[in-house]
């Protein structure tokens, strides 16, 4: 998904619609991916009780959110443009509720923290590369009056310009290959091929019946199969379950929220803000969100291993506040803090969604139901947040509005 970011504003041209509604995709891929989270949650270890049938779960998944994903570029509706991202939306996040279940069920609470650390690494190198591959094939000139500015309506030819609006086409290449083949279409083809491969090798895995660990291991005993863990939950410490339930939903929404943000609104805000920049420079500020993302995962596989989860959590809800402070203050005037600072933010909201992981599953069975509620909660943000920015970002406050408004929520 990290080539959305870059791509929407062209995708609102391919389906005419304003820059503040294609934001909307969000919302339709942040829907579909909260009801893939409760479906994996509900049948990810009660139905799926043979490791095959996991490995097969995985696989059939992310191949068909490939195939979805691939199919993005061509739409020129935009109410089909967002089922589509919603049914993408829906295998992905299958896919990654699923691989988080099947960590803690392969590992157990105590062994799994790095790993869950080190799994969301690699979320961050597919955002990382997906700013790289969209990159060049993103147009080398800003085009304000189409990007930014009113989607304009196509009109009938008799019709004359200062009565009506004109939809933008954006220009064809002569070049023959290119007028059957759009230069964006390439980047979402590329990753539809990386994801599709990814499916067919769990799909092998599991055909040829891959040994994987477990967690828990049934004992039998006599007629009777009995279930026992090498490691206590700590349930009895909690003594508000439900309460603790909401607060976590929460904690996952905003910090999901603040993860969608960025994605979706740095390179808008980056062409269309007070920089104006150039596509490849704008590109270059995701590129560095999602670089500083990508370290931030991988130096949490190291803090893991020494800190307590929740110190990482207390960590990185600090430095998102101080990041988000410096970006209100500085990010309209000074570019290099805006390049520095979206760096910062990158980093240390990596760090929430696996240390939040992880403390719950010290306290709760999060190779089962409950394996949803972290995926839920942070899709839940992603499909509030960022058309949430878009209409502040259009309106009359500006595009230095979103950055405020980040700053209230993280206060």
């Amino acid at each position: 998904m990290g080539i959305l970011g870059p791509a929407q504003p062209y995708l609102a041209q391919i389906v005419g619609v304003l820059n503040e509604e294609i934001n909307f995709i969000w919302t339709g891929r942040g829907v579909g991916s909260c009801l893939a989270a409760v479906m994996t949650g509900l049948v990810f270890k009660s139905l799926l009780r043979q490791k095959w049938q996991k490995l097969s779960f995985l696989g059939t998944f992310i191949l068909c959110a490939g195939v979805f994903v691939g199919l993005v570029p061509w739409v020129s509706s935009f109410t089909i443009l967002l089922p589509a991202l919603l049914t993408a939306g829906f295998c992905a996040s299958a896919f990654n509720v699923g691989n988080s279940a099947l960590t803690v069920f392969m590992l157990g609470p105590e062994r799994s923290p790095p790993f869950m650390h080190a799994l969301n690494a690699f979320v961050g190198v597919g955002f990382m590369l997906g700013s790289l591959i969209v990159r060049p094939f993103l147009p080398e000139i800003s085009e304000d009056t189409s990007i930014c500015g009113q989607v304009q309506e196509q009109t009938e030819f008799n019709q004359t310009l200062s009565d009506v609006e004109v939809r933008y086409v954006p220009d064809i290449p002569s070049n023959p290959m290119f007028f059957t083949v759009p230069p964006i279409v390439w980047p979402f083809l590329i990753i539809a091929i990386i994801h599709i491969v990814t499916g067919l090798g769990f799909i092998a895995l599991a055909l040829v019946r891959c040994a994987l660990p477990e967690y828990e291991k049934p004992l039998v005993k006599g007629d009777a199969e009995v279930s026992v863990k090498k490691e206590k939950l700590e349930n009895s410490s909690l003594k508000h379950p439900y309460v603790v339930l909401l607060l976590t939903f929460i904690y996952f929404a905003i910090s999901g929220g603040m993860e969608g943000f960025f994605v979706s609104q740095s390179y808008t805000f980056g062409i269309c803000g007070p920089h104006t920049l150039e596509p490849s420079q704008a590109s270059s500020l995701t590129t560095v969100y999602f670089s500083c993302f990508l370290a931030g995962r991988l130096f949490g596989i190291f803090l893991s291993s020494h800190l307590k989860p929740q110190v990482m959590i207390l960590v990185s809800q600090g430095g998102c506040f101080l990041s988000a402070l410096m970006l209100v203050k500085m990010a309209g005037w000074q570019l290099e803090a805006l390049f520095i600072f979206t760096g910062t933010m990158g980093f240390f909201i990596s760090l929430q969604f696996a240390s939040g992981f992880s403390w719950l599953a010290k306290h709760m069975d999060m190779a089962g139901k409950i394996s949803s509620i972290p995926s839920f909660g942070v899709n839940f943000g992603w499909l509030t947040f960022p058309p949430i920015a878009g209409v502040i970002f259009f309106s009359w406050i500006g595009p230095m509005g979103i950055y405020s408004d980040q700053g209230v929520k993280l206060s």
